[in-house]
């Protein structure tokens, strides 16, 4: 399933309903907006799986979620 947008994201992060994210990062700043991640319950562990760049700028990154590990978010920090 596809989901996009920023508080249908926070939504599904905070329920732990994210398998795998692909985020691509634009090097324009455009300001304001919705932040794509908020406060979460706990820490969502997720490793990299591959990086690409497209047209020398464009960076697009592929994350899997790690469920192995129970950390907290004092862990994380």
């Amino acid at each position: 399933m596809y989901i996009d947008g920023g508080i249908t994201i926070q939504n599904f992060l905070k329920e732990d309903l994210i398998d795998e994210m692909i985020i691509t990062v634009f090097p324009i700043v455009l300001g304001g907006g919705i932040p794509l991640f908020s406060d979460l319950p706990k820490a969502l562990e997720f490793e990299l799986v591959e990086s690409k760049v497209f047209v020398d700028q464009l960076v697009q990154q592929h994350f899997r979620r790690n469920r192995k590990t129970n950390k907290t978010k004092d862990d994380i920090k």
